[in-house]
């Protein structure tokens, strides 16, 4: 049978497996659409090759901008301005996320193949729903790295369906939040572990979420998973007691940035000079002019984002004069940079920080 025409069916009557083993053995380019409980999924493939998958969302690169997000590369802030820019240009995410010099090209291309293979790995659990596959060119999102084909992609989900089960019994849910145990610690290279379970035994810190930490490792829904299912199995990590449990959703990445940057932090302090004079009645024996009252929760913002730049800031300069990151928030005070009070947000919930790599990670608490 050829796929030289449009193929569509029912997965019930035919399937996933059977589909992409057609698409591969006869090495096809174009695009299978599949649409489930899950929502829609687009997959491309180039000569048999998967190029791309990805959920379809609401507006273009809609998944890659979550992920984008999720990840702690770039903030919701930075990717919905470049989203903006990119439907004003007809440019898509990818191509401005460079263009901009926000990552490099490595960095894209791993979000991309994250996206991928999450994708594959959600879609293989799938046991109904409507696929179509159209030929037709890929060539302008055909990946700059390699890709694996079909069959083999086929194959080592299968098999990672087969595992997930047993997984899914030490995490069961995406919620759970874990922390160390006394065998988990202190936070250095333990004899026996992965570099995979290392990552996810340095994220495990009793505040975040399982879904959290898996995104923040940047290593895959499933890889991930078994990272910590492992942990859990050695006695390295131990759940949460419900209630106990505190999940940051905002992420800012910190990365070295020249002194230069360090004089913006100014700019947010004379926004709050600017938006407190706004609120201001003229002396007395002039007529009031009209008024622009800045409610309590603008105000909050706008000093929770100034006091998470000071920190960021305060972090760069630590970089630039040490040439490492610092282990703890503490060391900016004892090296002068913030004043104790600083290491917690506004409301008085504490910052997270944690080093990753050469890179260093900071959380603004929860609101």
């Amino acid at each position: 049978m050829s796929v030289s025409v449009s193929l569509r069916g029912s997965l019930t009557d035919f399937g996933l497996a059977d589909v992409f083993q057609l698409v591969g053995q006869q090495r096809k380019t174009g695009v299978l659409e599949l649409t489930g409980k899950g929502g829609a999924v687009r997959i491309l493939f180039d000569q048999g090759s998967v190029v791309l998958a990805e959920p379809v969302g609401p507006r273009p690169d809609a998944a890659l901008a979550d992920r984008l997000v999720r990840g702690g590369l770039l903030t919701r802030e930075r990717v919905e301005s470049l989203q903006r820019e990119g439907e004003a240009s007809a440019e898509n995410l990818a191509g401005l996320v460079l263009a901009r010099g926000a990552l490099s090209p490595p960095e894209v291309e791993e979000v991309r193949d994250l996206l991928t293979r999450d994708t594959l790995f959600e879609i293989l659990r799938w046991s109904r729903g409507s696929f179509e596959f159209k030929p037709q060119p890929v060539a302008a999102e055909r990946r700059a790295g390699p890709v694996l084909g079909a069959e083999q992609i086929l194959m080592d989900g299968l098999r990672m369906v087969d595992e997930w089960h047993q997984l899914a019994e030490a995490v069961p849910s995406e919620d759970l939040v874990f922390e160390r145990s006394r065998t988990g610690e202190p936070r250095v290279s333990r004899p026996g572990l992965s570099s995979s379970e290392e990552r996810m035994l340095f994220l495990v810190d009793g505040r975040l979420s399982v879904q959290r930490i898996i995104d923040l490792s940047r290593l895959g829904t499933f890889e991930a998973t078994r990272a910590l299912a492992r942990l859990r199995q050695l006695g390295a990590i131990q759940p949460v007691a419900p209630g106990r449990g505190h999940s940051p959703r905002r992420t800012a990445p910190v990365r070295a940035a020249a002194l230069g940057r360090i004089a913006a932090a100014v700019l947010p302090l004379l926004l709050l000079a600017v938006a407190s004079g706004l609120t201001r009645w003229p002396s007395s024996g002039a007529e009031p002019g009209p008024a622009f009252a800045l409610g309590p929760s603008h105000l909050e913002r706008a000093r929770g984002a100034f006091a998470l730049r000071r920190v960021r800031h305060a972090l760069e300069t630590f970089e630039l004069r040490e040439g490492r990151w610092p282990e703890r928030l503490a060391e900016l005070v004892e090296r002068g940079l913030l004043a104790p009070e600083e290491l917690a947000a506004p409301g008085g919930a504490p910052y997270y920080y944690a080093r990753r790599g050469e890179g260093a990670l900071l959380l603004a608490p929860e609101r």
